[in-house]
C-alpha cells in the first residue's frame, strides 16, 4: 500500500560503529504524517518525511532507539549502538614514556644551510628532554611548553637546531630523549628521516606535468593547500629544502612557494640557478584578445593578480631583473591603456597591464620559447539588442558525478543529480536567450577536474558556473546553517559572484553569503570570469524540500540567469 509506514535512514549508515565525535546525526525519512522519537525525544517529521536529529554521546557504549509510528498504531523500531571511545589517557609522570606517534618532524625532510630543524613530542612530564641528529649533533636541549603554549597538554617538549655550512646527514632518524636521573633515561626514534646537505643546495629543478602550480605554504583542507598560481611546464626553480612529497623552492628575498615532488624534474648539480634579465615588453592585439610579451632569456616562474580601479593585471616574475629599455605599444592592442615595469625586489620584476574595460574578462599566461605571453581577453560583442547573453559561450558545470555522490539530504536525494537537474534548466534557458553552452557533464557521469578543465579551457567560453548543493559537516547541528551562497577565487570576478547571489536571495533563501578566495579546482582558473553557486543546503529540511521541488529547481536556474545578464549590462557598460 502506498500510505505503508517505513523508516528509512542516511545517517548513520550501519547499526553499530564507532563515533569520532561527541555526538551524532541521526537522518531519514518516513511517512510525512508520522511521528518520530529519538531515544523519547519527539523529533519533528517535515513535509518531506525528512528528520534531522543531533544526538550527545557519552564515553562508551551508547544505544540509539529511533521509533516511528502513525495513527492506525503500527510503529517502527531502529536500534543504534555507537561506541564513543574515551581520550588517550595523560602519559605517566612517575614512569618515563615518549609518545612515539606525536614525535615531529613527521614527514621526511630535506635541509640547506640556516634552515632550522624544529623537534617536537609528547613525553611523561616534568623531565629533561633532548634530541639528537645522527652524524650531526647530540644532547641538543628541549624545553617543556607551559600548559597555556601547549593547549593544557602536560609534557610537550619542543627544541631546535639551525643548519650550519659543514653539517651533513642523509636520511637519519631524530633521537628525541627523556632523561629523569643517570639510571632512567628512555629513548625514541622518528618516523621521518632527515637529509640534511648544504652544500647540495640550492639545487634547480624544472617543472613538468600538465598544469604545474605553487602552493603558498604546507596548510592544507578538504581542497587542498592555498596556491599562488599555476606555472608552466619548463619553469626552472630554485629549490631550497623538502618536507615529505613538497619541494621549497625560493622566489626570492623573503619569499617561498612549495611545489609537489612529482610536478618537478631535478637537473644536475651543477646547473645555473634561475636567473634572467627581462627585455623589451611589446603590446599587439587581434580582434578579440591583446597580447603583451616580455622577453627572457629563460622560463622563470611567475604570479599574478588582478587589480580594480584601475582594471589591471600585475605579473611578478621571479629570478628576473630589468633590462627593459623600451616598450612597444601597438596600437592593435585596443585592450590595453598602458604598459609598465617596476623591480620590486633584486630578484622580483613585475609587469603592469592596465586595461581599458572597466571588468576582468579573463587572461592566460604562458610562455612561446623563453618570452613570457600574456594573452588579455576583452570584454564580449554584444550580437543583440533582445539578449545581452546572444552569442555568448557559457561553460555550466554540474558538481560530482559517477562515483562521487556529493551530499545526501535526510529522503536519500543526491547532491549530483539535484545539480544536473538545475544545470539542466540553466542551459535550457540560456540557449532560448541566445547562448552557446557547454556541459562538463551531461549524465551521471563523474568526469575529473582535470577533465572538467580541459573542457573548459577548450570551450573558448567567456563565463562558467559551477553548480552545487551545501551540506554541514557529519558530525555539525543540521538544524545550525541554510541558505544560499556564491564563491570566488579571484578578486576581479568578485561582481559575478556578487550579481549572482543577489539575484538568488530574491527566491526568499536564507543568506550564507558570497565568499573569496575560494580554493576550489574551478573557481582557480583566471582565463574567464567564473563563479561556484551552492544553491542550499541539503543537509537542513526546509531546504531539502526546496531542492526536491523541481519548480524550484528551474526559478533557481533563471535566477543564475538573471544574475549573469545583471553582471553582463554592468560590466560590459563604458
Amino acid at each position: 500500500m502506498p500510505d505503508t509506514l517505513f523508516l528509512r535512514f542516511m545517517q548513520p549508515a550501519r547499526d553499530s560503529f564507532v563515533a569520532r565525535g561527541p555526538r551524532v546525526r541521526i537522518s531519514g525519512s518516513t511517512r510525512p504524517e508520522a511521528t518520530v522519537r529519538v531515544n523519547a525525544e519527539s523529533t519533528k517529521v517535515y513535509s518531506s518525511g525528512a528528520f534531522v536529529t543531533v544526538v550527545p554521546l557519552a564515553i562508551g557504549t551508547n544505544t540509539v532507539r529511533v521509533v516511528a509510528a502513525n495513527a492506525a498504531g503500527d510503529s517502527l523500531v531502529r536500534v543504534f549502538s555507537v561506541e564513543r571511545t574515551p581520550p588517550p589517557p595523560p602519559l605517566p609522570v612517575d614512569t618515563l614514556t615518549i609518545d612515539e606517534s606525536s614525535i615531529e618532524p613527521s614527514q621526511n625532510l630535506w635541509l640547506g644551510k640556516d634552515d632550522i630543524l624544529n623537534v617536537r613530542f609528547q613525553g611523561s612530564p616534568g623531565w629533561e628532554a633532548s634530541f639528537d641528529i645522527p652524524d650531526v649533533e647530540s644532547g641538543i636541549p628541549m624545553r617543556e611548553l607551559p600548559l597555556d603554549e601547549s593547549r593544557d597538554v602536560p609534557g610537550v617538549y619542543v627544541g631546535q637546531y639551525r643548519v650550519r655550512p659543514d653539517d651533513h646527514a642523509e636520511d637519519v632518524q631524530i633521537v628525541v630523549r627523556l632523561r629523569k636521573s643517570f639510571w632512567t633515561r628512555e629513548k625514541a626514534l622518528s618516523k621521518a628521516k632527515v637529509s640534511i646537505l648544504p652544500l647540495e643546495f640550492p639545487r634547480v629543478g624544472e617543472a613538468g606535468g600538465k598544469r604545474p602550480y605553487l602552493n603558498a605554504g604546507l596548510g592544507s583542507d578538504r581542497l587542498g593547500g592555498a596556491k599562488l598560481g599555476f606555472i608552466s611546464p619548463g619553469t626552472r626553480l630554485e629549490l631550497i629544502g623538502r618536507v615529505g612529497n613538497q619541494y621549497r623552492v625560493r622566489l626570492s628575498d623573503g619569499m617561498e612557494a612549495w611545489i609537489p615532488a612529482d610536478s618537478v624534474r631535478l637537473l644536475p648539480n651543477d646547473s645555473p640557478l634561475p636567473r634572467s634579465l627581462a627585455g623589451s615588453i611589446s603590446a599587439t592585439g587581434n580582434d578579440s584578445i591583446d597580447v603583451v610579451s616580455l622577453s627572457l632569456s629563460q622560463r622563470l616562474p611567475f604570479t599574478s593578480e588582478q587589480l580594480l580601479s584601475p582594471t589591471t593585471i600585475a605579473v611578478d616574475v621571479y629570478g628576473a631583473t630589468s633590462n627593459t629599455n623600451w616598450i612597444t605599444h601597438h596600437l592593435s592592442a585596443k585592450g590595453i591603456q598602458s604598459v609598465h615595469w617596476s623591480q620590486v625586489a633584486a630578484d622580483r620584476y613585475r609587469l603592469i597591464v592596465t586595461l581599458n574595460h572597466r571588468s576582468h574578462w579573463g587572461y592566460d599566461i604562458d610562455y612561446v620559447g623563453n618570452s613570457l605571453r600574456l594573452r588579455i581577453r576583452r570584454p564580449p560583442v554584444i550580437a543583440s539588442r533582445d539578449s545581452i547573453l546572444a552569442g555568448l559561450t557559457i561553460v555550466l558545470d554540474a558538481g560530482h558525478g559517477g562515483d562521487n555522490i556529493g551530499a545526501r539530504g535526510a529522503t536519500g536525494v543526491r547532491e549530483m543529480d539535484a545539480n544536473l537537474n538545475m544545470v539542466q534548466h540553466l542551459e535550457r534557458a540560456l540557449v532560448a536567450r541566445g547562448a552557446r553552452v557547454v556541459l562538463t557533464r551531461s549524465d551521471d557521469s563523474g568526469p575529473s577536474m582535470s577533465d572538467r578543465m580541459e573542457t573548459i579551457l577548450a570551450a573558448n567560453a567567456h563565463l562558467l558556473v559551477s553548480v552545487h548543493c551545501n551540506a554541514g559537516g557529519d558530525n555539525s547541528d543540521p538544524l545550525a546553517v541554510r541558505g544560499t551562497s556564491t564563491y570566488y577565487r579571484h578578486i576581479g570576478f568578485k561582481p559575478l559572484a556578487d550579481s549572482v547571489y543577489a539575484r538568488l536571495l530574491e527566491l526568499g533563501l536564507r543568506q550564507f553569503g558570497v565568499i573569496g578566495s575560494f580554493n576550489f579546482s574551478l573557481n582557480a582558473p583566471t582565463q574567464l570570469p567564473n563563479v561556484l553557486v551552492e544553491s542550499a543546503f541539503l543537509s537542513h529540511p526546509e531546504d531539502e524540500i526546496l531542492l526536491l521541488d523541481d519548480e524550484f529547481r528551474r526559478n533557481l536556474s533563471l535566477k543564475v540567469v538573471e544574475g549573469l545578464e545583471a553582471y553582463l549590462h554592468e560590466a560590459i557598460r563604458p
